[in-house]
């Protein structure tokens, strides 16, 4: 499924249905790879399982949901953001907007890491920083290692 960024007020029913359509193509899926291997930006192969379903995993992707959520409700117009995904590691990847400065990414990634850290607690955790091009280019990537409490940034070189 593709989320466009809209543009014009009248596109402003299709934004929501799309935004409403990922929220539960997350919830079902859990971001896990889709048949034609179009994983989100940022996501990983998941580790084989031997469970699948709604048991015991169904409250993680409730939270990732929710988590994604707040992110897109904290950003309505797309000005920093313009799509977050989390795959089922609980990495986060970023679509950032061509006007964030890249001298304020660093900051931006640990205060995304420092809020995931309130929702998934205990885990390593690593957000990846992505340019809107197609495809995207990976510009950071930042990490939160849960026994040292140590936040990393590295940018990308290219």
């Amino acid at each position: 499924m593709s989320c466009m960024k809209l543009r014009m007020p009248y596109e402003a029913l299709p934004s929501i249905l799309c935004v409403a359509g990922c929220a539960g193509l997350l919830i079902l899926t859990g971001c896990g790879p889709s048949s034609n291997d179009t994983r989100p930006y940022g996501a990983s192969e998941p580790p084989p399982s031997s469970s699948s379903g709604f048991g015991s995993g169904g409250g993680q992707r409730q939270r990732q949901a929710e988590f994604l959520n707040r992110i897109r409700q904290s950003d309505p117009r797309y000005q920093t953001i313009e799509k977050a995904v989390l795959n089922e590691n609980n990495d986060l990847g970023l679509i950032l907007n061509r006007k964030v400065d890249l001298d304020s990414i660093p900051a931006l990634m640990k205060t995304m890491l420092a809020q995931m850290n309130k929702e998934f607690p205990g885990q390593d955790l690593t957000v990846i920083a992505y340019t809107p091009t197609q495809p995207p280019i990976r510009m950071g990537t930042a990490h939160l290692d849960a026994r040292s409490r140590a936040m990393t940034y590295t940018p990308e070189r290219q």
